[in-house]
């Protein structure tokens, strides 16, 4: 019986018992026509080594191969091609890829040795080579830290978690599908996290994962090393400024700094909101492909359009507000972006807009007010503001409430046999994780 590692593009197929671990589909997106298309439907198996090897097939299979595959179950598979696998964002480190077609076959086997999981996780310090091409798939796995409400972007409700690894390190992860972190707050805080198949990006100088296609999501999952790292993990205290990689600095202190400094612009504070600007818009509305302003057009059934895109069925609505923010130190003006203000409101700027009705940007909802009296620990970015007789005023980007929230600790008991299945959307060497 052949091993997953010694599969080489190109072979005769050789019988393989493997394990079904996940499923997803890759997608492309039409914009002209504002929709997505199917590209390919994937599998991930392992076999009893603990190696993954990623499985193709057409889309116009997928109602036969899902007769055949079900996830966690073992199968003898043959009559198989092997092809070379894609360069880039590469689920797994493998030069193969198993294609399926109407030719390859599938016999049910019952094999406990074969994994139930596939992991290999990447270390901190590895996550920033690893935006380069070809941008090799990430797995991580770290303790939950927070979790963000469902935020809005274009048309989808993501969520936000922040982990924190076995090193301190803390990181930020995207899920851009909101099924594919599928756990209550309440319930993910202080849990172990591991997730699979992200992608690394950069954003503001601060390195975070971002979902694909092929991203799960599991709390405390059953790994051997799942007690080592809850006894690690136990020692470690929640800080109320998780992720802030900047010191927390007085308003005054951060005002001096910028005027002998204003290259270095993004600072972190903790602050009040005193008071809310009146008579400026508090939201602006963008298109998701090229991010530029759209505009409303209130013909017989009003519609947003971009000057380079045409109509934009689902504009992306983003919060900009107003603020005088106060601390012990001083004062400053400081407007709220999208981000920090969902994170503020646990609300979304589309939910606002679209749903509550407030559709006119330059009357401040009720609700926006709700932020006043509010303390916060803020991401800020400094800006010269020549229109005003400040020296300068504060953006916003992230906010982090500064109540206390004390992490569960992770019950072994909990633990998974199994992968939350994920509705699915590069190469370093690293030591994959003992299974």
């Amino acid at each position: 019986m052949q091993q997953i590692l010694d599969i080489n593009p190109n072979q005769v197929p050789i019988p393989l018992h493997i394990r079904v671990i996940n499923r997803w589909k890759t997608q492309i997106t039409d914009y002209l026509k504002s929709r997505t298309i199917d590209q390919d439907l994937c599998y991930l198996f392992v076999d009893k080594h603990g190696s993954a090897i990623e499985a193709t097939a057409n889309p116009n299979k997928e109602a036969y191969l899902e007769s055949k595959l079900k996830i966690s179950s073992c199968y003898k598979v043959d009559k198989y091609l092997v092809i070379k696998s894609r360069d880039y964002m590469r689920v797994v480190p493998h030069d193969a890829t198993l294609r399926l077609g109407s030719t390859a076959t599938f016999e049910p086997i019952d094999d406990n040795s074969i994994p139930t999981y596939y992991y290999n996780f990447s270390t901190y310090d590895m996550l920033a080579s690893r935006m380069a091409n070809p941008r090799p798939l990430t797995d991580y796995i770290g303790r939950v830290e927070t979790v963000s409400p469902p935020l809005r972007r274009g048309s989808k409700n993501i969520i936000k978690v922040k982990i924190q690894d076995e090193w301190k390190n803390v990181i930020e992860i995207t899920f851009w599908k909101q099924t594919m972190f599928p756990y209550e707050k309440e319930k993910a805080l202080g849990q172990l996290l591991a997730v699979t198949a992200t992608v690394v990006t950069d954003f503001q100088q601060n390195l975070q994962l971002e979902s694909t296609d092929a991203t799960t999501a599991v709390l405390n999952p059953d790994i051997s090393e799942l007690q080592s790292y809850i006894d690690k993990f136990s020692q470690f205290e929640r800080s109320e400024t998780v992720g802030q990689r900047k010191p927390v600095l007085p308003i005054a202190e951060i005002k001096a700094k910028y005027r002998q400094d204003t290259t270095q612009t993004k600072y972190v504070c903790k602050a009040t909101v005193i008071e809310i600007t009146p008579k400026r818009k508090w939201f602006y509305v963008t298109c998701p492909k090229c991010k530029g302003k759209v505009h409303l057009q209130r013909a017989e059934i009003p519609r947003f359009v971009c000057e380079d895109d045409g109509h934009v069925p689902n504009p992306s609505f983003m919060y900009c507000v107003n603020t005088t923010i106060k601390d012990e130190s001083d004062e400053a003006k400081a407007v709220f972006f999208n981000e920090a203000m969902e994170q503020m409101l646990q609300k979304s700027c589309y939910d606002m807009v679209v749903k509550d009705g407030h559709t006119d940007p330059e009357i401040i909802p009720t609700d926006i007010y709700q932020i006043r009296g509010k303390t916060a620990v803020l991401d800020i970015s400094m800006k010269q503001d020549f229109s005003m007789k400040q020296d300068n005023s504060m953006v916003v980007n992230k906010a982090s409430l500064t109540s206390a929230i004390i992490p569960a600790t992770p019950d072994s008991k909990t633990s998974t046999k199994r992968r939350t299945p994920a509705s699915p959307d590069n190469e370093t060497t690293e030591k994959p994780a003992k299974r």
